[in-house]
């Protein structure tokens, strides 16, 4: 099945984007410009969240972007939220930077480099993103040919996808994008991601409080796990692999992964192996 799993094949964005670069390239001219390199047998990383469908990378610090499936759960990848994940980022490596690929396309033609967007990841306050495009803007001579080069290729996305530039990216990645997420959440998460309703929306939700470093009571676990909603294991999980628990730890990696067989989900747990 590969990695790309049940999905079997990358949404239809994607696939122009490919032959978009196959085009541009003749011409001497790269997505690699935009620091957007399309991957297609991309290994995850430790931090990579198990339901998170890597589809590039910005060629730098192991910065890559991502489809969340929600376990599974999303039909289609061409509507799933977009995660940028950035490894060096410790505690703050994840974050929703788009509602989709096709609004993921128009954030790259805004700021005209997909490396830019993994300083998200660190930032919240509207005068960061201010501070953040007003420096974009300040570009040195020696840059010149990057930026041409740059714009030549953001015509090109737009002329190909009809992609639009994003007007206010603070309020665009802050306001739109999170609110839409926290909107579908219903149980919050350490990565920041959350975990939408799998099964009902009404049962009593228990988050099972994990923290970095802690000493794991496996019977405890066993206990929780015994009684827990889908929904409450699903965000043990997140937050057992954000903490870096479920490395550290093997008995618990084992106990976690027979619970993600019985839950069905076999090609997060494809992803799991990895490491």
């Amino acid at each position: 099945m590969g990695y790309l799993g049940k999905y079997l094949k990358m949404p239809p964005t994607i696939e122009k984007l490919n032959k978009l670069e196959k085009n541009i390239e003749k011409e001497g001219y790269s997505l690699g410009d935009l620091s957007l390199f399309l991957e297609f047998d991309f290994s995850p990383y430790e931090n990579t969240p198990y339901d998170v469908i890597t589809f590039a990378s910005t060629g730098c610090d192991g910065i890559h972007f991502g489809f969340l499936t929600d376990f599974g759960t999303v039909s289609d990848l061409e509507n799933a939220f977009v995660v940028c994940i950035s490894p060096m980022d410790f505690d703050s490596h994840i974050k929703i930077v788009a509602r989709n690929i096709r609004e993921f396309v128009n954030l790259v033609c805004t700021m005209k480099d997909a490396l830019t967007i993994s300083n998200f990841n660190i930032l919240e306050e509207e005068g960061q993103y201010i501070r953040l495009l007003k420096e974009l803007k300040q570009v040195e001579p020696e840059d010149e040919e990057f930026e041409e080069n740059a714009n030549y290729v953001v015509e090109k996305i737009i002329a190909t996808l009809g992609s639009k530039l994003i007007e206010d990216v603070y309020h665009y990645v802050e306001r739109k994008v999170r609110t839409e997420r926290e909107q579908q959440t219903i149980l919050p998460t350490l990565d920041g991601l959350g975990i939408i309703p799998v099964e009902s929306v009404t049962s009593n939700h228990i988050l099972y409080k994990l923290e970095k470093d802690m000493k794991i009571n496996l019977e405890e676990v066993k206990s929780f796990f015994n009684s827990a909603t889908t929904e409450s294991k699903l965000a043990f999980i997140r937050d057992a692999q954000f903490t870096y628990l479920i490395s550290d730890e093997i008995e618990l990696k084992e106990l976690i992964i027979n619970e993600m067989i019985k839950l069905g989900l076999n090609d997060e747990v494809g992803r799991l192996y990895v490491f």
